[in-house]
């Protein structure tokens, strides 16, 4: 069975992480989208440690490759992120299966 709550955690990292997240809610930044499309399907929590594990990642890219962060624009991001949901559903379509769950 699959729980549906936030596990609490002492980890520092992921502290840090969930702060960050924190910080980013009403950001206009490509986190801070993420954020609130995220809290629209989950609850706060979820969104905020879903952000967490985003930056996360974003975060362990960087040190494992030694890049620079690549800040993407918002209006770029949501369009990108519009055309996948349009792709997904064109995908759905085709093959004749509801969009939404019942």
């Amino acid at each position: 069975m699959l729980k549906n709550k936030t596990l609490k955690t002492k980890n520092r990292a992921g502290q840090a992480f969930r702060m960050a997240a924190q910080s980013v809610k009403q950001a206009d930044c490509v986190f801070g989208s993420l954020y609130r499309r995220l809290k629209s399907r989950l609850d706060k929590a979820q969104a905020t440690v879903a952000t967490a594990h985003a930056i996360a990642q974003v975060v362990y890219r960087m040190l494992k490759y030694k890049v620079e962060y690549e800040a993407i624009n918002v209006k770029e991001y949501e369009a990108k992120y519009k055309e996948q949901q349009i792709k997904y559903m064109k995908k759905k379509a085709q093959a004749g299966l509801p969009t939404h769950p019942a």
